[in-house]
């Protein structure tokens, strides 16, 4: 059954405005991101704590802010999330280091009272995955009676701190190698336990705790983009073999385009990238390019039965062929994706957006882009070689 009749849309010509309209997309989407610094990373990447709550009656979200705020967490997030009885309460990555050297202090002092102990210097030091370290604090102190190595590490132990490597810089000066301590865990439940004492009133509904170390939140970023970049490789090894080269950078710049443009719309929007949104990426990235793939095939089937028409016009009916597979997709992918956005809950809500944006974009660049590539391509060889003879 076909829906379509034949089509003889001049999508060549159209190609030149395509090319302005995705610039323009492009630089208010990056130009978005440079002034926030990059995408605005979810607590999956950075680190951090979220808890969920729903309240039995309506609370105004000034006086839960008041409260969070005086609880000493004045970075911490609350959004409504569905409806003024349910919140999002998320506090940004704790910096464990000035907690580290105060109970390291505390634990020498204890050990050796009279060594007269000053903090030097203490710093976080971020995960290194390519030797194995899983980051914390160096904390360096200096004593002006240094006790004897040994006993001071047994001592420190002793009094509740725990430490990956203890080094003598100097007759006067020590360094200690500290694990994280897994404060944003504890948070989780003061945030809890603070919430539920303001309110003894109401019946507070617990949801949903999550609490993200830095650790974690650095190897999941680092992964995030080698999914995306080893994604990026195969294919245009893929479709280099499949098709030929100029085909694979065709589909390679309507992906990248595809990709920058949702990240755009997402900063421009205030969104945070999460690791569903990652997925929703790599979702949008398959479906745009077995769409892109589609439109190749037909091309390279009118190589051979279409040799005297020009390249233009080839490529031209190529996607006049194939329009009508391309729309109806297109459009019973877009049922499910704005059913899902609204119906689908809060907790997809974004990732439906993003494939929303990803199933639009997609379809038009799998027109404007990625075959339109292959033409600006081909006229380049043809005018090098042209120059040369």
């Amino acid at each position: 059954m076909q829906f379509f009749g034949e089509t003889h849309i001049n999508f060549v010509d159209f190609r030149n405005k395509a090319f302005i309209l995705s610039l323009v997309l492009i630089l208010a989407g990056l130009g978005s991101l440079a002034i926030k610094g990059g995408p605005d990373l979810s607590i999956d990447f950075e680190g951090g704590t979220l808890v969920q709550l729903r309240f039995d009656k309506p609370v105004p979200i000034s006086t839960l802010r008041t409260i969070i705020e005086e609880a000493g967490y004045e970075k911490g997030d609350i959004q409504e999330f569905g409806d003024p009885k349910e919140f999002l309460i998320t506090i940004e990555k704790i910096s464990e280091t000035e907690i580290a050297a105060e109970k390291l202090l505390e634990a020498l002092v204890k050990t050796a009272p009279d060594a007269g102990w000053n903090l030097v210097s203490a710093k976080e030091m971020p995960p290194d995955f390519s030797r194995d370290f899983e980051g914390g604090n160096l904390v360096v102190v200096e004593a002006a009676s240094l006790p004897p190595m040994d006993g001071l590490k047994e001592g420190v132990r002793e009094n509740g701190v725990g430490f990956v490597e203890v080094t003598k810089e100097s007759e006067s000066r020590v360094a200690f190698s500290l694990p994280y301590l897994g404060i944003e865990s504890k948070a989780a439940q003061e945030l809890k336990e603070i919430v539920m004492a303001q309110f003894p009133d109401r019946k507070i509904e617990i949801r949903r705790t999550e609490t993200v170390g830095p650790k974690i939140g650095e190897e999941l970023k680092n992964r995030a983009w080698a999914a995306i970049i080893i994604s990026m490789f195969g294919i245009l090894v893929y479709i280099s073999w499949r098709f030929e080269f100029k085909f694979a950078i065709g589909a390679i710049l309507a992906l990248a385009h595809d990709v920058i443009i949702t990240l755009g719309i997402f900063s421009l929007l205030g969104k945070e990238i999460s690791l569903v949104i990652i997925a929703a990426l790599l979702t949008i990235v398959g479906y745009s390019l077995n769409d892109t793939i589609v439109v190749f095939d037909r091309i390279r089937e009118n190589f051979s039965l279409r040799r005297r028409e020009s390249y233009d016009r080839m490529i031209n009916i190529s996607i006049n062929e194939s329009l009508g597979r391309t729309i109806i997709t297109s459009l019973t992918t877009l049922i499910v994706v704005v059913s899902l956005y609204f119906y689908g809950g809060e907790v997809i809500h974004d990732f439906a957006f993003a494939l929303l944006v990803g199933v639009v974009v997609g379809t038009y660049s799998s027109i404007f882009v990625a075959s339109p590539v292959l033409i600006e391509w081909q006229n380049r060889f043809t005018a090098r070689s042209k120059t040369r003879s």
